[in-house]
């Protein structure tokens, strides 16, 4: 039985309203957010009322055959997603039955309803009304199980079938360009698409690896860097002789690179200068540090003649990374960045008259864009909330629409000339939580993308993650939705039992600190629009998070004795503020603006900043001159306040690197350090030096009661290239 998709679209599941044609699930008018593979369970559901699907039948329908996942897991999500949804327990189900080791069934009576909203057409009761319970009612005209069966399949696979052609390349349609067994990101095409430029190496943002070339389509790559500094963002000239790329040095500074397409050595282009284009033969563009943390937009010649800014974030703290000019010359998209985490791409005029407005899919993270030869089209690598995808939407004035989908993750976007193709590295990145400890490293995290706060890229700094007693150990396992670089529900597992749980389920933070009691911890939570804001929660649950304060807030931790400090955000800038146990309003701790918070020192004396990315600075809680701790470092206390942890690293997720921990004197919460800081491990002999530990492998890590036992995340990936049609 055909049916045209503007017809018998939208049916009702008790008091639920579901809009096959958008994909949407509604309640009352609201609609109710639902992912893809929920709401695809929900219309197989739908398909076969009173009848029971197997999770076989689901796996076949949601995922193609040449997908790799972990399909019980990633049905039991789904289930438990679309259960959320719908207000349903599994105990005692009123829609979704669970068959154990079978399958699923749905037991609400389904109505189809008109386009036009008049009353339920036909209906369908799985569960026969009790005898008791008859009532007289009108006659309505009844349609089979059969017949309504058939009426939603075909409407669902007509809507869904022409919403894949029109938007969506097959995955068999997609053209393996890499075959790595590590990593291949940051694709870049040549001017006449012949050849592809990208980094072998692992992260998607500033990754260690090196440089490569092929020609395409069967090429063998080529290296064209041998220098281990992180990199990203390759791009060809625009006569394709050279390849231009980002390479960070071990003072933070983000410099641009040139190396001949056939090989030679790399030469510095410009130095303060960080995903760098052309925007014509003439001018060139990228990214550049103003102040601080500050990162704007900026034009120029290659010798940095006639410069002048294109955009700047308004916030003091925000960092635009990334820019690609339209084809007319006229705009420009930006990806940027916070302390927090990603935000959505932006596209702007390209003479910086005004600040624009954000593209994509709302409150999305977006690290990639790219133009149509046209101009008409935009393409964004964006995290709607199920993983990175590639997204076009049409310009000046179109809707976002998804592209991608699936287990796999897509960043980077590289346009073909012709504009028929795209490149992106596809691929799935994991991370576990690991204990070192006497026994040796174990695992302590279960399924799930888990990770703990510490030093390391995103980590916010060494936080609290281990119960008083050390028998404990808290971390996230990450949620959908956020844009935070690490977010999650907060997760507990014994360490004397291994058995692990939720702790403040349906709760999703993007750092946390377990006070020194144990008894409660503090977090910062993402609202909807993507701003960060303070809480603090006993974690028995006796009583809900509190908010400590309206404004845009993080960087929240304990101090000694149960305060809470935390950066408040004030016109651009962020203020550091406190809150003794049983106050009500925050307290501000100085009146100027601080400089990257990261931990209150265990007497409170002190408290450590990173001004500028380049050095870890002491100062005073009561008022002082600072001491520099350490360049191109992270620090902080550990627990009781008897060591000092330094980590010495790159920049990017894995920039390995090692940590030094220092025994402090008794009463003393600081070492005697140098004027200048210490520049390297080498720099703290002759200190009080009880540990280093090497941090390959280890992205980020929590120190423990002593310097012989921490926690750290763990991160695997595996990515290659891949050419995708879009015509």
């Amino acid at each position: 039985m055909r049916v045209p998709a503007t017809e018998s679209t939208r049916l009702s599941v008790g008091d639920f309203e579901v809009d096959l044609r958008c994909g949407e699930l509604r309640r009352n008018g609201d609609r109710i957010k639902l992912q893809e593979k929920p709401f695809q369970i929900l219309t197989a559901l739908i398909e076969r009322p009173g009848e029971v699907v197997t999770r076989q039948e689901m796996q076949q329908q949601l995922w193609p055959t040449d997908t790799f996942v972990d399909f019980e897991h990633s049905i039991n999500t789904a289930v438990k997603k679309l259960r959320e949804a719908l207000g349903d327990d599994a105990e005692n189900p009123r829609f979704i039955e669970t068959l154990p080791r079978r399958g699923y069934r749905l037991s609400a009576p389904v109505e189809i309803v008109e386009k036009s909203g008049s009353s339920p057409e036909a209906a369908i009761s799985p569960v026969p009304p009790r005898e008791g319970n008859l009532q007289r009612r009108k006659p309505q005209k009844r349609w089979p199980v059969a017949a309504i069966a058939v009426l939603v399949t075909a409407s669902v696979a007509i809507i869904y079938s022409s919403l894949w052609r029109r938007t969506i390349p097959s995955r068999s349609a997609w053209v393996q360009i890499t075959h790595f067994p590590d990593s291949a990101t940051s694709p870049a095409l040549s001017p006449d698409g012949r050849m592809i430029a990208f980094i072998r190496g692992p992260e998607t943002f500033v990754t260690p690896g090196e440089l490569y070339v092929k020609i395409l389509p069967d090429g063998q790559p080529m290296q064209l860097t041998h220098d281990d500094l992180p990199k990203m963002a390759p791009v060809f000239s625009p006569d394709g002789s050279r390849i231009a790329y980002t390479a960070t040095d071990a003072k933070f500074g983000w410099n641009t690179w040139v190396v001949p397409v056939l090989g030679g050595e790399p030469q510095l282009l410009l130095p303060n200068a960080a995903g760098l284009t052309w925007a014509d033969r003439q001018h060139v563009v990228f990214s550049e540090i103003k102040t601080g943390w500050h990162m704007g937009i900026a034009t120029a010649t290659e010798g940095r003649a006639g410069e002048r800014d294109v955009y700047l974030p308004a916030d003091m703290t925000g960092m635009a990374h990334r820019s690609w000019v339209s084809p007319n010359g006229k705009w420009i998209l930006v990806s940027e960045m916070d302390p927090v985490g990603w935000r959505p791409c932006r596209v702007l005029p390209f003479d910086g008259s005004t600040q624009g407005e954000t593209v994509g899919p709302k409150a999305a993270r977006c690290t990639y864009a790219g133009w149509s030869p046209d101009g008409s089209m935009m393409y964004l690598s964006a995290d709607a909330g199920d993983g990175y995808h590639i997204w076009r939407q049409h310009f000046p004035r179109g809707a976002p629409e998804q592209m991608t989908f699936g287990a796999t993750e897509e960043e980077g976007v590289a346009i073909s000339p012709d504009g028929h193709t795209l490149v992106t590295s596809a691929g799935i990145e994991e991370s576990t939580v690991w204990l070192h400890d006497s026994r040796g490293d174990r695992q302590v995290s279960g399924e799930g993308f888990a990770t703990v706060p510490g030093l390391g890229f995103g980590g916010t700094g060494v936080r609290s993650i281990f119960s008083p007693d050390g028998k404990r150990i808290f971390y996230l396992v990450r949620t959908p939705g956020s844009r935070a670089f690490r977010s999650g529900e907060l997760w507990m597992t014994d360490l004397t039992t291994g058995r692990a749980g939720a702790v403040l389920p349906g709760v999703s933070m993007s750092e946390f600190d377990v006070a020194p009691d144990g008894e409660r911890i503090t977090f910062a939570a993402l609202d909807p629009e993507g701003n960060s804001h303070a809480w603090v929660a006993p974690l028995d649950r006796h009583t809900p998070p509190r908010l400590l304060i309206s404004s845009i807030a993080r960087q929240t931790t304990f101090g000694p004795k149960g305060d809470i400090y935390f950066l408040a955000h004030e016109g651009g800038h962020e203020f550091l503020y406190s809150m003794a146990p049983g106050e009500d309003a925050p307290r501000p701790m100085n009146p100027e603006p601080s400089e990257a918070f990261s931990r209150i020192s265990p007497y409170g004396d002190w408290w450590l900043a990173g001004p500028d990315r380049k050095w870890v600075i002491a100062r005073l809680t009561r008022g002082g001159p600072p001491i520099r701790v350490c360049s191109s470092c992270g620090a902080g206390w550990g627990s009781g306040g008897k060591f000092l942890y330094i980590r010495f690293r790159n920049i990017g997720e894995m920039g390995g690197g090692n940590t030094i921990v220092i025994g402090l004197p008794a009463g003393r919460e600081l070492p005697e350090l140098p004027p200048s800081g210490l520049k390297s491990a080498q720099d703290a002999r002759g200190l009080n030096v009880v540990a280093e530990i090497d941090m390959t492998g280890k992205t980020v890590m929590a120190p423990g009661p002593d310097p012989s036992v921490y926690a750290y995340s763990r991160t695997t990936v595996q990515r290659n290239l891949f050419r995708i049609p879009l015509k």
